[in-house]
C-alpha cells in the first residue's frame, strides 16, 4: 500500500466568486492534463477585491488548435502588444519567452463557477483584461 500524502490530506482548494479579480502572474508551467492534452499552469496571487488578497489562483491554457484564444487573451491582459508578436510555434522557446514576459505583471481576470468533470464546484477564467495603472 502506498501513500499519497497530497490526495489523502484533502486541499485548500478555494472556490471564489463570479466576478473581476486583479491578479499578478507569480509563475507557469507547461504541464501534461489527466487526459494528455499538454496545457500551461498559470499561477497567480490576487490582489483585489480585499477580501482575497494575497489568496492564491490557478487556471491552465490548453495547447490545442481549440483553445489558442485564451492564451493570446492571457497575454495580452497581461499588456503584451499581440501586433508586435510573430506567429510561431506553440512550444518553442520564442513561445516560451513571450509567456516568460507575462510573470510579475498585474492583470484582471474574470472568475465564474463552473462544475468539473468530477462533478466539484471550481473556477474558471473567461475574460481577462490589462490593468492600465
Amino acid at each position: 500500500m502506498n501513500m499519497d500524502w497530497d490526495k489523502e490530506g484533502g486541499s485548500d482548494f478555494i472556490v471564489y466568486p463570479e466576478g473581476t479579480y486583479k491578479v499578478i502572474v507569480d509563475n507557469f508551467e507547461q504541464i501534461n492534463a489527466s487526459t494528455g492534452t499538454k496545457q500551461i499552469r498559470w499561477k497567480a496571487t490576487i490582489l483585489e477585491p480585499s477580501d482575497y488578497v494575497g489568496k492564491p489562483f490557478t487556471t491552465h491554457t490548453p495547447l490545442t488548435e481549440k483553445s489558442l484564444w485564451k492564451i493570446a487573451r492571457l497575454v495580452k491582459g497581461c499588456g503584451i502588444d499581440l501586433k508586435s508578436l510573430p506567429k510561431m510555434e506553440v512550444g518553442t522557446a520564442a513561445f516560451m519567452k513571450v509567456l516568460e514576459s507575462c510573470k510579475r505583471r498585474t492583470t484582471y481576470w474574470h472568475l465564474i463557477k463552473t462544475v468539473n468533470n468530477k462533478g466539484k464546484d471550481v473556477n474558471e477564467v473567461d475574460d481577462f483584461r490589462v490593468d492600465t495603472e
